[in-house]
């Protein structure tokens, strides 16, 4: 007789936890990768980042001040982590 598996589904935190640290392990692959290289095109690849957000900026009210900002730097290496944190979220499904 045949074991039916239950179809899992991920929640979208476990899913945006996945991807973020394969962003984050993808990173310090690249900055590792980067170190060993020696100086050029390649390494300059491994290094090239793109920042998408925006600047600090301040909100003042006169009783509160608030600042805020966010920046996310994408590289080539943080995009292959996240390729396969999703690889491997895909796998054990």
């Amino acid at each position: 007789m045949r074991k039916i598996i239950p179809n899992r589904k991920w929640s979208i935190p476990f899913i945006t936890l996945v991807l973020l640290s394969g962003t984050i392990l993808g990173t310090i692959l690249g900055v590792l990768v980067s170190r060993t290289l020696p100086e050029g095109v390649v390494k300059q690849f491994f290094l090239t980042s793109k920042p998408i957000g925006w600047d600090p900026f301040t909100f003042n009210l006169q009783a509160i001040t608030l600042t805020t900002g966010f920046t996310l730097d994408i590289s080539v290496a943080s995009i292959i982590g996240i390729v396969v944190a999703w690889y491997f979220l895909r796998y054990f499904k």
